[in-house]
């Protein structure tokens, strides 16, 4: 496990998705009042706590330094964001170590042929990698699909040098299980890029007011000099604003361009979110930009 700053880090850490749900039109605001900077740091980190045991697995792996791999076709985990892990706050990072090409066959069975297949194989002396191939369709589940032709498709990925004896070439059309026979077709389905992916963790911060006073420093700004009109809509965002009607007020796309001029948490074309200072309280202010006309 690295120790790095948070600084370094955070600037690629944070493209992500914006929470909260793309109104239509005209924009919003919604701006929530921040204690401390433990409110911030817990605001912005997510934790493992809310992983599934895969990923949670995955990811204390890498914080105790093991520097785990998985092979994926996409990464098993892709932080978005630096996760809170007993106390302290972690950034995740991930690295392709290694690829290679595997090829996808589809599988298809016949539960009922009309005729016995002329090559048969028992389940238990198919090599390994076919068993799993096959894992949860043979046997069949209880009152498995029937009809005419091949009953049940899926798919499973084979490297060349696996010792199968399906693929490429099938070299029985059938698999016996407990006395029972089940026709078997394989087709070449189309070449799979795998990838190994190597999972690493950084500690930014001893904890979430750790992280919290990073982001308070680098990102906290004064909102300050407003006209009427402008602290009326943040007085209503601290609940959420939205305009209402068809016309944007103007004194909306003035507010909306004071955080257009700041450095924001997240910010994409649309939308962004920031730390500002109003009225000597801390806010965590989420703005999706007003169009630039109406209509």
């Amino acid at each position: 496990m690295r120790r790095r700053s948070f600084v370094v880090t955070v600037a690629t850490a944070i493209a992500l998705p914006l929470s909260g749900c793309s109104e239509p039109t005209g924009g919003s605001l919604s701006m929530d009042a921040l204690n401390n900077d433990s409110a911030i740091g817990k605001r912005y980190a997510g934790s493992t706590d809310n992983l599934s045991s895969d990923r949670r697995d995955l990811v204390e792996d890498a914080i105790a330094g093991e520097t785990p791999t998985r092979e994926r076709r996409r990464p098993a985990y892709e932080a978005p964001r630096p996760l809170e892990h007993e106390g302290a706050i972690y950034n995740i990072t991930h690295e392709v170590v290694e690829e290679r090409v595997v090829t996808r066959y589809n599988i298809r069975i016949d539960y009922d042929p009309e005729r016995p297949p002329s090559s048969v194989i028992a389940y238990a002396d198919l090599p390994a990698i076919d068993r799993r191939a096959l894992e949860g369709q043979v046997p069949p589940e209880e009152d498995p699909p029937t009809g005419e032709g091949f009953d049940l498709d899926s798919t499973y990925r084979y490297s060349d040098d696996e010792g199968s004896v399906l693929v490429p070439e099938p070299q029985y059309d059938g698999i016996s299980y407990d006395g029972s026979e089940y026709r078997i077709g394989i087709d070449v389905n189309r070449p799979v890029t795998i990838q190994t992916y190597e999972y690493d963790a950084d500690r930014i911060a001893e904890s979430a007011a750790g992280l919290g006073q990073q982001l308070r420093e680098r990102y906290l700004f004064t909102l300050s000099g407003l006209s009427q009109a402008e602290q009326d809509i943040v007085k209503e965002a601290k609940r959420i604003y939205h305009p209402e009607g068809d016309t944007v007020p103007d004194a909306f796309r003035s507010l909306a361009d004071r955080f257009r001029g700041r450095e924001g948490i997240e910010i994409d074309e649309d939308r962004g979110t920031w730390l500002a200072k109003y009225d000597e309280t801390m806010y965590w202010v989420r703005l999706e930009f007003p169009p630039e006309t109406d209509g």
